[in-house]
């Protein structure tokens, strides 16, 4: 084979050559924790500049959380006994034991598990990753009869990513083996920018400690694999964000010019005409206010506008395209993201549709991270401390089981929805449970409800009878 037979092959592959108008990628070989290595501080200040000052940036940020988490995943506890069934008595125990500690759950004693969740899942995109530190034990003082089992949330400046040290295997401040498994996080004793922390004596503002890795919960967004820490998802997004930021504080300078108009007047000097009025610097003048009548125009002349051209021509369109573009980055619907609900009944659902499918892979990523072991750490220590007690046979796995309840789409026709699942439970496609968890309810607490309404006489009978006892009460 000649070498004029290889030819055509090269030239199939022109998109790998450098050209004037197109430059050849370069560094796109290194692993994903060489090409961060410097970005890390740089893209997490720039989402949280962005979450502080761009409206568009904290939209889509709000979306992300109430797509993901909503008002918080809904654990229902499914314990199983060892016979396989449900221990549907330990479940509702769990349940009960469960929503009391979710009540104040972190070390501070501030924050709800559901509001835990959404702190941690806006922190997850903007930051790049969020720690959590599982505090268990007596380690933390607990009124008598509670879970001995806390919270503590670390945002990423806690871990430092310039902690390196080759000699005992330690990459951006985390210890790790030589199959790349997490054992030690390295954390300051400080936050590093809180107040106080410039006046601080050196080695106290960046001493450290190490926490064993089984008791930390990394949650990172990443793209590539292996990723020792999260990159901001806003980091494609940030030349974007600030385009659409710098247009719009363009436009407002237009319309603060406009507020204040200026005229001139446009002369035809072929056109002979009378004497000018004139002020006292010998400056022609004329007076405009509310109702003002011109008649010292010369034969000629026009008064016209001097001032930016308004509106600009196609704006709104481009705006609308960077938003659809940042809502396609972001994983969120373009219509939640800007608030412009049009469109048929087919494309609105389409676009329902489009955004479960990144709604339900966040959603499994935050459970499977987070939301799974914070309720199993739960049990561990709800049955270690004695508060919970399991059967004869009955082991920690067992009592681990629950279903994990994420957010609720809310479909354009609901009706039409109801009968979909009507059809899928009557052809053996779901279950009436799943059913339920899926339009948001719980089978423990709907059978309970579908008891009293029985016992009561219906439905109807049953609201009578409640709201007696709200009256009496």
């Amino acid at each position: 084979m000649t070498i004029a037979t290889y030819r055509p092959i090269g030239r199939a592959y022109e998109g790998a050559m450098s050209t004037p108008e197109r430059r050849r990628v370069v560094n796109a070989n290194n692993s994903q924790d060489a090409a961060a290595e410097r970005a890390y501080p740089a893209l997490r200040e720039w989402g949280r500049y962005l979450d502080e000052n761009h409206p568009t940036a904290v939209g889509l940020l709000h979306e992300w959380v109430k797509g993901t988490v909503g008002s918080g995943i809904t654990t229902i506890p499914q314990p199983v006994l060892p016979s396989g069934e449900i221990d549907e008595a330990l479940g509702v125990q769990l349940m009960d034991r469960f929503a009391k500690w979710g009540e104040r759950c972190d070390v501070t004693g501030e924050l709800s598990w559901g509001r835990a969740q959404r702190l941690i899942c806006r922190a997850w995109p903007r930051d790049g990753e969020h720690f959590i530190q599982h505090v268990m034990g007596r380690r933390y003082p607990v009124p008598v009869g509670d879970t001995p089992y806390k919270l503590e949330l670390l945002e990423s400046d806690m871990c430092p990513a310039d902690f390196h040290d080759a000699d005992r295997g330690i990459r951006y401040g985390i210890q790790m083996s030589e199959w790349r498994r997490p054992q030690r996080y390295y954390f300051y004793l400080h936050h590093p920018g809180d107040i106080g922390a410039a006046q601080a004596p050196m080695a106290q503002a960046w001493e450290t400690k190490p926490v064993d890795a089984g008791i930390i919960t990394h949650l990172k967004h990443t793209l590539r694999w292996p990723a020792t820490r999260g990159v901001s998802l806003l980091a494609p997004l940030i030349s974007t964000l600030y385009d659409i930021k710098d247009l719009e504080e363009s436009e407002r300078m237009k319309n603060r010019a406009l507020a204040s108009w200026t005229a001139a007047i446009e002369r035809d000097i072929s056109t002979p005409g009378h004497a000018d009025p004139i002020d006292e610097t010998g400056r022609r003048y004329i007076g405009l206010e509310g109702g003002t009548i011109i008649d010292t125009l010369r034969r000629g002349e026009k008064i016209v506008g001097v001032g930016p051209e308004y509106p600009v021509s196609g704006m709104e369109e481009y705006i609308a395209d960077q938003h659809r573009r940042v809502a396609s980055g972001g994983t969120v619907r373009y219509s939640a993201l800007t608030k412009r609900y049009d469109g048929s009944y087919s494309s609105m659902r389409q676009e329902l549709v489009d955004g479960e499918g990144y709604q339900r892979i966040r959603e499994d990523d935050f459970v499977c991270d987070v939301a799974r072991p914070v309720y199993r750490r739960f049990v561990t220590a709800d049955v270690l401390a004695g508060h919970t007690r399991l059967r004869p046979g009955q082991s920690l796995e067992m009592a681990w089981q629950a279903e994990y309840r994420g957010v609720v789409t809310p479909w354009v026709q609901p009706l039409q929805e109801v009968q979909a699942d009507i059809a899928a439970i009557e052809g053996g496609l779901m279950s009436l449970e799943q059913a339920q968890i899926k339009r948001g309810a719980s089978p423990q607490l709907m059978r309970e409800t579908k008891a009293r309404e029985a016992a009561a006489g219906g439905p109807a009978q049953l609201r009578l009878i409640e709201d007696e006892e709200n009256n009496s009460a």
